[in-house]
């Protein structure tokens, strides 16, 4: 029994261990999503794209709560802390499993509502309000120029004012830009819809590819559990 109990204790603790170091890693995805969907959240209009990152947040703040509970139920042989360390691993796996879904859903409703939001921003740019900050942020950040490109300038009050695209079209390394059209070698031409659309997929779609990771990890460390605590069980002893 001493290298079985050995062997249990240190698979435990390297499990605790793992949890810790998931909790790190979750957390900063989390933290990157939201940071990202902060930066364009007036666009999106739909907050609830940002729940997957939120609960991603929460299942670190917890996976942290039970690689320590974990790792001193262990050291201490505790047969109680042993069995909460489960049932909280259960909860935490059931929270993963409800974020991919989230995640999965909220994927399909991100380009409706950031077209309708864009549209509305941009006919509202007179370069100085706050939609005008919003629309040259996204331009310089992305390197993009109007909704589905330059020339979507065209249908909006600025262009029809001012005959230019705004100067937050221009390329960085351009000189002397003043957004006119016939300098289309000195403006970014792609437009900001796809560009803003394709990233937010990226951040979600990374966002649930490690928590699918982890999903699994806690799938197998789960069984291992269950399948330890039934021998000690089955054989009379102490769970450690």
């Amino acid at each position: 029994m001493g290298i079985g109990s050995f062997t249990s204790k240190t698979f435990l603790i390297l499990i605790s261990l793992v949890f810790l170091a998931a909790a790190a890693g979750l957390a900063y995805v989390g933290i990157n999503a939201i940071i990202t969907y902060k930066q364009y959240e007036h666009f999106l209009g739909n907050m609830y794209v940002m729940l997957p990152s939120v609960i991603i947040l929460c299942v670190a703040v917890f996976m942290v709560i039970i690689g320590c509970l974990g790792f001193f139920a262990t050291i201490q042989e505790s047969c109680c802390g042993l069995g909460c360390f489960i049932t909280l691993i259960s909860v935490i796996l059931a929270a993963g499993v409800a974020s991919l879904v989230l995640g999965l859903v909220y994927k399909d409703k991100i380009n409706p509502e950031l077209e309708k939001n864009m549209e509305i921003f941009f006919q509202k740019y007179d370069g100085k309000n706050f939609e005008s900050s919003a629309v040259d942020f996204i331009q310089q950040e992305l390197q993009c120029c109007g909704i589905k490109n330059y020339t979507s300038w065209q249908n909006t009050t600025w262009f029809k004012t001012n005959h230019t695209v705004p100067e937050s079209c221009c390329d960085k390394n351009a000189t002397n830009c003043s957004g006119d059209l016939k300098e289309l070698n000195k403006i970014h031409t792609e437009g900001c819809e796809a560009k803003l659309e394709n990233l937010l997929h990226q951040v979600l779609s990374f966002s649930m590819l490690v928590i699918l990771g982890f999903v699994i990890i806690e799938l197998l460390c789960l069984i291992s559990l269950c399948v330890i605590y039934r021998k000690r069980e089955s054989r009379g002893y102490e769970i450690l």
